[in-house]
């Protein structure tokens, strides 16, 4: 459905061409039922109405909060969690019925606005439950209740804003959670939870954001997993710290590569595939300084206290990474350096192999400290100029301004880096700011040309 905006604008010209003769009545009642200009009035009232009644309820939620504190600490324990019962059941049975109503009326965004309302009134709920049992704990615990049990609103009813609100509350748990996690020998239910961080983002988010439809919950989940993974094995377990680098990117991209299913969406595939090339170049960059290569790394000390439930992850995500790729044999047997896309799947298996490779022989066999940078240097700018050729070659303005980013970062980093003049900082600056200029130039003058001229094949995933 096109914008109420739009929709207004069209019948005000579309009236003004019938009075002028461009259009007879029967082009013009085809427009109105097409775009459904009768409603637009309707829905207008109905959104003032929505106003109204929002602003309504804003002054009562005030003055019953105001009520509430003025005699808090007047009525007994038993009053104050009826008192919260009710209101948080009264604000979620509402929002449901009205969430449930046509979205016609204007009344089904207030009752997502009032359930959203209710998972935010569950954490005071159970904040202020805790506290009059005289139930303690850190914050971090009461965001990952608040979290799991916000999950549950949101996968019963496949809103994407509780969604999105779980996923949050979750990962705010576990990055507070995670220093508690690391001082302790004996794991709690919630330390568990921090542990198993990895896996719990991929077996509760990925169902959820497909339920829900949300690309934003795949999204914070994909990173919610690969931080996990990566925290959990470099900073808790202290160990293996190339595979916490590479599998987060092989998992991202073993599933941006499937074909389409039914457990995968190909919106979320373009998102997974996002992710994973932010991954790697954020990898490549960091690793691209002279400085952590000459650095002595702390001997690989496994802590045997998580070794189960380490190695449960590990094992779990790592079979799991394997099986998708093993589902890209063919494309990986039919790869050639000249395919269309330059970022295809046999590229970054390229990729992953060379830093899981690199970093392996550099931990445990023979310090890498010059070939390691220049390594991850050659890497970081082959992905920004594939980056650059893909969107040249697609007309893709995002990937195209990507790559030409990571293009003059990297140039801007190795001129500061290293001891160079101050002369040649400014040939260098001042070339990367023609640059850049004369290819957007460019580009923006080809890029319709570049888009009739693209096949249908090539903007699809090419492997």
């Amino acid at each position: 459905m096109a914008s109420e905006k739009f929709r207004r604008q069209l019948r005000q010209e579309s009236e003004q061409w019938w009075n002028e003769g461009l259009i007879d009545a029967q082009l013009y009642g085809k427009l109105a039922d097409r775009y459904e200009f009768e409603e637009i009035e309707s829905q207008a009232r109905g959104q003032f109405t929505t106003i109204l009644i929002s602003l309504g309820g804003i002054l009562l939620g005030l003055g019953v909060i105001t009520f509430v504190a003025a005699n808090w600490t007047v009525w007994s324990r038993e009053v104050k969690v009826i008192l919260l019962m009710v209101t948080f059941l009264a604000i979620n049975t509402i929002g449901f019925y009205l969430w449930r109503s046509p979205a016609k009326n204007g009344l089904k965004k207030l009752g997502a606005a009032l359930l959203l309302l209710g998972g935010l009134t569950l954490g005071a709920n159970i904040s202020l439950v805790s506290q009059m049992f005289h139930q303690t704990g850190e914050l971090y615990q009461l965001c990952l209740v608040w979290g799991f049990a916000v999950w549950l609103m949101a996968l019963s009813l496949a809103m994407p804003a509780l969604s999105i609100l779980s996923l949050l509350l979750v990962g705010f748990g576990y990055l507070r959670g995670t220093i508690d996690a690391m001082n302790v020998s004996d794991l709690s239910f919630y330390q568990l939870a921090i542990v198993h961080m990895p896996l719990l983002s991929l077996v509760l988010f990925l169902p959820l954001a497909h339920r829900s439809r949300s690309r934003v919950t795949f999204g914070l989940g994909a990173l919610l997993f690969s931080l996990s993974f990566f925290m959990n094995l470099t900073a808790i377990a202290n160990w293996k710290l190339e595979v916490a680098i590479v599998l987060p990117a092989a998992l991202l991209w073993g599933y941006s590569a499937q074909s389409p299913r039914k457990w995968i969406e190909p919106s979320f595939q373009a998102i997974a595939r996002n992710i994973a090339l932010i991954w790697l170049a954020v990898i490549f960059y960091v690793l691209s300084f002279n400085g952590w290569a000459s650095i002595s790394m702390v001997p690989e000390m496994f802590r045997f206290s998580w070794v189960t439930h380490v190695m449960v992850d590990f094992l779990i995500c790592s079979s799991l990474a394997i099986w998708l790729w093993l589902k890209l044999g063919r494309r990986l047997a039919n790869f050639s350096l000249t395919q269309e896309r330059s970022l295809n799947t046999g590229v970054i298996a390229i990729m992953i192999l060379l830093t899981g490779g690199s970093l392996y022989v550099h931990l445990n066999l023979t310090p890498l400290v010059v070939l390691g940078p220049l390594l991850f240097n050659i890497l970081f700018f082959v992905l920004s100029i594939a980056a650059i050729r893909d969107g040249l070659a697609l007309g893709s303005r995002r990937s195209f301004w990507s790559g030409m980013i990571l293009l003059i970062v990297g140039i801007m980093t190795r001129t500061l880096e290293y001891n160079t003049g101050l002369v040649t900082k400014a040939i260098v600056f001042a070339a990367c700011g023609v640059g850049v200029i004369l290819a957007g130039l460019w580009f923006e003058r080809n890029i319709g040309q570049t888009k009739r001229l693209s096949s249908p094949q090539l903007q699809e995933h090419n492997s």
